[in-house]
């Protein structure tokens, strides 16, 4: 079945008309390549009648289904369809779900059903780095998964954050799974990989990063979760596609609570929150508005600040790429360590000796990370 679904897409046939083919007539797909009677059978049918003139066409389109599961094979890529039992069931409801789904990881049944997309903008001040990182430990902590889009800035800090927390995350990715973009997240889509997370797209194998892809990626973040937390992000900012297929969707927004200077990067949150579009997440343990809006009824909310603070800091030294921002801290902490192996596992002692304190080195970790996030931002623009 998957084999003719495949091909279909690459005969032309739109995502709208293939998930009404698989919604009414499952069965003839098949036939459609293999007996043109099929076609006369029905007002619907007879309107793809047209992909299937040129056999030439045809037949390629099933060779490129073929190479595209046999590539699928190579990668250890999963592929499942609109009507499929392995579907995701909070997607379908969307009104144009993606007919395909390539996916790499644990099958969809088994990632919780709490499910919240966390995104934002690529330059994330403080803000973001400490809302991310003490709300998402309390809500994995109440058995939700995080859905975001594999992207630098907050997608990243969210998708890590869960992994430290020891939570599922899902990375949808607006191009083939054989590739990772940026590729500096590599390391972390493999470790949502390891975590018993998903990476997933609607396109194939070779399909390359193109911008309104990222628009079209955007939907399927919204329609996997049940509610929508945007951090910071800019008026004209992409994140703000998001927004517009949470109101389409009918998904409830939340946005954290701003500081009383705002920031450019924070100017679509502001307007989030002044035209009340969003809830208000007033501090790093308001976890109860979400958890309710995605149905959690027992609560947890015992979690412990040093807890939180441990899984913060273990993400944190999760993304640091440049290993001058982590000597940079230890240098202006004095810290009695050197940056190589079980990193972690040394300060952990240490701040359990009370030799360091896990918020200065927390907030120092931070301010280096931007600061040299910055500049690699600015070299690029």
């Amino acid at each position: 079945m998957i084999r003719y679904v495949i091909a279909l897409r690459e005969l032309g046939i739109s995502n709208y008309k293939l998930i009404t083919l698989l919604e009414e007539y499952s069965s003839d797909i098949e036939m459609m390549f293999k007996d043109d009677s099929i076609f006369e059978t029905s007002l619907e049918l007879m309107t793809c009648q047209e992909y299937f003139s040129n056999k030439k066409l045809v037949k390629e389109s099933l060779f490129k289904a073929d190479e595209i599961l046999e590539k699928n094979k190579e990668l250890k890529i999963k592929t499942t369809y609109y009507t499929d039992r392995n579907y995701p069931k909070e997607l379908s409801k969307i009104t144009n779900p993606p007919a395909i789904i390539y996916y790499k990881g644990a099958d969809f049944i088994e990632i919780s059903e709490h499910t919240i997309a966390c995104v934002g903008t690529r330059k994330p001040t403080k803000l973001s780095y400490n809302a991310v990182n003490y709300l998402i430990p309390q809500w994995v902590n109440n058995d939700c998964a995080i859905v975001s889009g594999l992207a630098c800035g907050v997608d990243k800090l969210s998708h890590q954050s869960c992994i430290s927390a020891g939570g599922r995350t899902i990375a949808v990715l607006a191009h083939g799974l054989d590739i990772i973009y940026p590729k500096e997240n590599k390391d972390l889509a493999n470790r949502i990989l390891l975590n018993g997370g998903i990476l997933m797209s609607e396109y194939p194998v070779g399909t390359k990063v193109d911008k309104f892809r990222f628009v079209n990626r955007n939907r399927i973040i919204v329609g996997m979760s049940e509610v929508i937390v945007i951090y910071e992000c800019d008026a004209k900012g992409g994140t703000m596609h998001n927004v517009e297929f949470a109101y389409q969707q009918d998904k409830t927004i939340f946005c954290p609570k701003l500081g009383n200077e705002i920031l450019e990067i924070q100017t679509g949150t502001k307007k989030l929150i002044d035209s009340h579009v969003a809830t208000v997440i007033k501090e790093g343990r308001d976890i109860k508005g979400v958890l309710e809006a995605v149905g959690v009824e027992n609560i947890n909310f015992k979690m412990k600040n040093i807890e939180i603070k441990k899984i913060f800091l273990h993400a944190m030294l999760s993304i640091i790429h440049n290993e001058m921002v982590l000597d940079k801290s230890i240098e202006e902490l004095k810290l009695p360590l050197k940056n190589n192996g079980l990193f972690y596992e040394k300060i952990l002692k240490l701040i359990d000796n009370k030799v360091i304190d896990i918020d200065i080195l927390i907030n120092s970790l931070i301010s280096n990370n931007i600061g040299s996030i910055n500049k690699t931002l600015q070299f690029n623009d």
